[in-house]
């Protein structure tokens, strides 16, 4: 019997977990378990050795005169190419670069003149980003007295789509959402609440945050109908870095700040002063990864020959296979409940293909703070605490500090049984324990 892809990829581990240096040890050679994936992921072997090589060889400015100012122009085209196809986007020149994502955003927010208006109402999410929601409630909020309009989130930790809906009318210029939160780890269905808010206000914008999602599984920018669509290098396997798709009926009409001597033309329109060559060469390296990884796993799949191919059956790989880690988690998660463990977002084992594999959870009794030290400590395991700025947290919840634990695809189902093993031990610890 054939093996499924997700079958495919676990065989595959050995050669995947070898490409990430980092993955079993930390800066002092600590023995460790990376579980911290939202917050950064690991650095891709090919990523870092390219970054530090292109300090050494690329010419400052790109150009056409001589060698090295081809070369550099041709790290940032073809980086831009990758990107694009990691996205399925129309157009490379869709494609900018900025320190950051949610640096982009803010550019994006600054550059809406031309298409929002102080009469326009906008809404964003209590489920997004915190860098999703600040550029758009800064700029267009205080600064151009737009109405912002705030869309909630269920008891189970999904976006409430009904109440979206309902907020959004004629006169809403734009929906700012994410695809899928990097709180509670839950995806929002974007290409059938894009067609619902075009169904009600058809001019109306959608600006999407894929930096949590974009490692967990393939994005289509050119199916799923939105405008805009930003991700981060660093939490995709490779520099820190921004990157921002700008549909391109849209980004003709886009008024970014610029210097005088800045040419309005796309793609470099939107990016302020030169870009981190580098850090392009890495990102070039980071998702062509996943052509790598798609060739591994579909090596007979004649449609996956193009490159946009491999990585779509690469990240459709990836979302099999974590769909397992994240139902055995949940598994684990309901059965530790009755020991003071409380997990947020989706929680039904069933579900777990509505959700990335990242997992807020709390232990009633123990501080979050605790939680994180007692496992680095206890078991060299490593999550967050804090808010994530993620607003899920922050504004949902009303709270100052959650757990979170954010797997990977490098990520073994070992290593979460020695999570949930852990986690475990601590419940036993925890107030929350029924002896």
């Amino acid at each position: 019997m054939q093996k499924s892809p997700a079958a495919r990829l676990k065989d595959l581990h050995p050669r995947i977990r070898a490409r990430f240096p980092q993955i079993d040890r930390d800066i002092q050679d600590n023995p460790r378990i990376y579980l911290n994936n939202g917050a950064g992921t690991l650095t891709l072997d090919s990523a870092a050795n390219t970054l530090m090589e292109t300090f050494l060889k690329a010419n400052s400015m790109p150009g056409q005169a001589y060698p090295a100012e081809h070369s550099t122009a041709e790290i940032h085209w073809e980086a831009r190419r990758m990107a694009g196809d990691f996205l399925n986007a129309g157009n490379p020149a869709e494609i900018s670069f900025h320190f950051s994502a949610t640096q982009a955003l803010f550019n994006l927010a600054f550059s809406m003149p031309g298409l929002l208006t102080p009469s326009h109402n906008c809404i964003v999410t209590d489920l997004d980003h915190m860098a999703n929601i600040s550029p758009w409630e800064e700029v267009w909020g205080k600064r151009f007295g737009a109405e912002m309009r705030r869309a909630g989130v269920t008891e189970g930790g999904e976006l409430d789509l009904d109440h979206l809906l309902s907020l959004v009318d004629e006169d809403t210029g734009l929906v700012a959402v994410t695809m899928a939160s990097n709180g509670f780890g839950t995806i929002v269905p974007l290409r059938k609440l894009a067609a619902a808010v075009r169904a009600k206000s058809p001019r109306c914008l959608i600006c999407v945050d894929a930096v949590h999602h974009a490692l967990h599984g393939p994005i289509d920018v050119r199916s799923d109908g939105y405008d805009f669509l930003v991700f981060s290098g660093y939490k995709l396997f490779g520099p820190m870095l921004g990157v921002l798709w700008c549909r391109e009926e849209v980004l003709e009409k886009l008024q970014p700040y610029r210097v005088e001597t800045a040419r309005d033309v796309s793609p470099t329109k939107m990016e302020q002063g030169m870009l981190p060559n580098a850090s392009l060469a890495a990102l070039y390296e980071a998702i062509g990864y996943f052509v790598w990884l798609g060739e591994q796993i579909e090596p007979e799949n004649e449609g996956s020959t193009k490159r946009r191919g491999r990585i779509t059956a690469a990240l459709n790989a990836v979302a099999a296979y974590e769909t397992g880690l994240s139902s055995r988690v949940l598994e684990k998660f309901r059965e530790l409940e009755e020991k003071g463990l409380r997990c947020y977002g989706i929680t039904d084992p069933a579900r777990a293909a509505e959700r990335d594999p990242t997992f807020a959870f709390s232990i009633k009794g123990m501080e979050a703070s605790d939680i994180k030290e007692q496992l680095w400590k206890s078991h060299g395991i490593q999550i967050a605490d804090g808010t994530h700025y993620s607003a899920a947290v922050y504004r949902h919840l009303n709270m100052a500090s959650l757990n979170r634990a954010s797997f990977a695809h490098y990520d073994t189902m070992e290593t979460a049984e020695t999570f949930l093993a852990a986690v475990g031990e601590l419940c036993m610890h925890g107030k929350g324990h029924r002896s």
